[in-house]
């Protein structure tokens, strides 16, 4: 797993995203990126230093999610969309709706998923390849914490 280094808020919600210590969603710590009363928001997650040998090609991706709510009242999930290009355009999204009010980690993706889309070496590029997460919910008030946002990529001749 390959942590990001990099963040920024996206458009969507109230439009700052994880706007509590967006870094924390780099490392696997205990202390998470808060999106407070945010359904609807959105943000970018890039930086990961991905790379595939010379004469492999990507087989799947998989970007993990260690997240919680404050609460589970309501109906609410977290999705992850992929770019190649800078976040110029985006993958369907992916989504976990297990609602809970712990901790848990929940893997959209996989070793043979490639997002409906054909990849290149260059489009992992830190320059472009970029993990977009949103956060839904019913509840208007809901807040999302994320500890964790690393990506893994499978590849092989």
């Amino acid at each position: 797993m390959r942590n990001p280094t990099q963040q920024a808020a996206d458009t969507g919600g109230d439009g700052n995203g994880f706007e509590v210590n967006p870094t924390n969603a780099f490392t696997n710590d205990g202390h998470p990126a808060v999106n407070k009363d945010g359904p609807g928001d959105r943000h970018r997650f890039y930086g990961y230093g991905l790379a595939i040998p010379a004469g492999c090609a990507l087989k799947g991706i998989e970007v993990m999610l260690d997240w919680k709510l404050d609460s589970t009242s309501g109906t609410s999930s977290m999705s992850v969309e992929l770019s190649s290009d800078g976040g110029v355009t985006w993958t369907a999204a992916k989504t976990d709706a297990q609602e809970t009010s712990s901790y848990h980690q929940a893997t959209l993706g996989g070793s043979a998923d490639l997002w409906g889309r054909s990849w290149t070496r260059a489009d992992l590029d830190d320059g472009n390849f970029r993990v977009r997460v949103r956060c839904d919910s019913t509840a208007a008030g809901r807040d999302f914490y994320l500890d964790w946002v690393p990506v893994r990529v499978t590849y092989g001749p």
